[in-house]
């Protein structure tokens, strides 16, 4: 399995790939690994999250479950029905692969699309 930290230094285990599913373990709550709960992010997310992407170019992410930022990555997903969290893992797993970056705007993170990792 690979590690990997979330945007706030949060470690994360996972598995899979990003052209068809992810299962991410995240830490326990004292920072420790885990094996007991996973999350399953399927191909559907991923390729709609990559696609806001590239068509904005530059996106807040709000991954708060309960009221992310309108307009945000986090916003489409819970239009979708499903969990801004999944943002928390998938999108430092994009930033690892070369697909975007990300940068501090306040308190938030944008996720900037890089043109050239296509």
């Amino acid at each position: 399995m690979k590690k990997l930290s979330t945007l706030t230094g949060k470690c994360f285990k996972y598995k899979g790939n990003l052209n068809e599913e992810l299962i991410i373990y995240p830490s326990d709550d004292n920072g420790r690994e885990q094996e007991r709960f996973a999350l399953a992010i399927t191909a559907y997310t991923i390729n709609l999250v990559k696609s806001v992407i590239v068509q904005k170019g530059e996106i807040l992410m709000g991954a708060s479950r309960d009221n992310p930022p309108q307009n945000s990555l986090g916003d489409v997903l819970k239009n979708e029905g499903q969990t801004p969290q999944q943002l928390s893992y998938l999108v430092p797993i994009l930033i690892e692969s070369g697909f975007c970056e990300y940068s501090k705007k306040g308190k938030a993170f944008l996720i900037e699309y890089k043109e050239n990792s296509r």
